[in-house]
C-alpha cells in the first residue's frame, strides 16, 4: 500500500474572523465555537434558534443524554459540541445568517491557531472539586459544576428531592425550574447550582451529611 495512504488525513481546523477583524482559530473545534459565540455576545443567544441533536444548540440546561458534551459558555449558557469540525462550521454559519452577522466563517487545514498555553493556564488556577465515594468511585469533571452534577447522578437526585433537602434556603432539588441557573439532572428535577465552588462543596457537604453517604469531598 502507497505510504501516503497510510499517513492520518491533516486535521481541519475552525477559523472565525468576527466583523471588528477578531480572528478566532483554536486546535480544538470546540474552543473556536465557544470563544466565538462569546464574541458574538451572550445578548443574542436567545435569538439563536440553531439546533443540534434536535435541541436547541444553545441552552441553559445540560441535556442529561449529552452531559459529556455540554460545554460552559458563560453566564450559565451551554453549547451542544457533540459535532465534528464540518457541523460546527455549518453552525456558525446558520448563527451569522440569523443574526445578519459579517463574520466570515471558514475550515481549512494551514490556518495559524492562537497560543492555547495562556487559556491552559488559566484553567489551572481554577479551584477544582473532587468527590470519591466508599466504593472507590470518583465524580471529577473538568470544571467544579460538571463534578457536582456527575455526584448528584450518582447519589441519585430523586433521594435528594425526596428528603427535600435545602442549600441556604433553597431547595437543592426542585420538581420545576424554580430558581436561575438551575440545571436539568432528570425528568421533573431540576438542580440548584451555587456559584462558587466554595458553596458547590458545602453543598455536597450537607448532602453527604444528610444522607450518611460517607463521602471524601476536596477542592484542589
Amino acid at each position: 500500500m502507497d505510504e501516503n495512504l497510510r499517513q492520518r488525513a491533516t486535521r481541519k481546523l475552525l477559523r472565525v474572523t468576527m466583523p471588528d477583524g477578531k480572528v478566532i482559530c483554536y486546535k480544538s473545534a470546540t474552543m473556536t465555537l465557544i470563544d466565538a459565540l462569546v464574541a458574538i455576545g451572550e445578548e443574542n443567544f436567545s435569538k439563536i434558534t440553531t439546533e443540534n441533536c434536535h435541541l436547541p444548540l444553545l441552552s441553559k440546561e445540560i441535556y442529561p443524554r449529552y452531559k459529556d458534551y455540554m460545554k460552559p459558555v458563560c453566564n450559565g449558557w451551554y453549547v451542544n459540541a457533540q459535532s465534528d469540525t464540518q457541523q460546527k462550521y455549518m453552525q456558525l454559519i446558520s448563527i451569522r445568517t440569523q443574526l445578519g452577522l459579517q463574520m466570515e466563517v471558514e475550515v481549512g487545514t494551514d490556518f495559524e491557531t492562537s497560543d492555547e498555553k495562556v487559556i491552559q493556564k488559566q484553567k489551572k488556577k481554577d479551584d477544582k472539586l473532587l468527590v470519591k465515594f466508599p466504593s472507590g468511585e470518583y465524580a471529577a469533571g473538568e470544571n467544579p459544576i460538571d463534578t457536582l452534577i456527575d455526584a448528584i447522578w450518582q447519589i441519585g437526585p430523586e433521594i435528594i428531592q425526596r428528603k427535600e433537602l435545602m442549600f441556604k434556603n433553597k431547595n437543592i432539588i426542585t420538581p420545576i425550574k424554580k430558581y436561575n441557573g438551575q440545571v436539568q439532572v432528570g425528568e421533573n428535577m431540576w438542580l440548584t447550582v451555587p456559584n462558587s465552588t466554595k458553596d458547590k462543596y458545602k453543598m455536597l457537604r450537607i448532602i453527604d451529611a444528610m444522607l450518611r453517604l460517607r463521602l471524601e469531598i476536596t477542592i484542589i
